[in-house]
């Protein structure tokens, strides 16, 4: 899907909820839920062709380290933003924050290897 189509059915999306919620409000969380999802499955290609072509710069270059890093964290933002969006859809906000928060722990984590070895190399340099 190119970004009009994903525009153009978010809005479809985002019209029929509206109206869902005037006759059938049980229906419209559910309906809100299954647009984000499709709209979610069609962004999953331009995804992996980003992913793709970082796997392939950080092999030519040397840091895959980092590159790997960098996907994962990638991947745990999107994962836990879209969890924390239905979340919020759903009325349970205060899930929602819980799962950025420890989104952010986990990347925070994943960063750790790459504090120490920058911490290592500057006491390299110093020495």
């Amino acid at each position: 899907m190119n970004i009009v189509q994903i525009c153009g059915f978010g809005l479809l999306g985002a019209i029929t909820v509206w109206i869902l919620r005037s006759f059938r409000p049980e229906y419209a969380t559910a309906a809100g839920i299954a647009v984000g999802l499709l709209l979610l499955a069609g962004s999953i290609a331009p995804l992996v062709r980003v992913m793709d072509s970082v796997t392939a710069i950080a092999n030519g270059t040397g840091f895959s380290v980092y590159a790997s890093v960098i996907l994962k964290s990638m991947g745990i933002g999107i994962l836990a933003q879209t969890t924390a969006d239905v979340c919020r859809d759903s009325g349970v906000s205060m899930i929602a924050s819980k799962v950025e928060f420890a989104a952010k722990i986990v990347i925070l984590l994943l960063c750790v290897p790459i504090l120490e070895t920058l911490t290592s190399l500057i006491e390299g340099f110093l020495q």
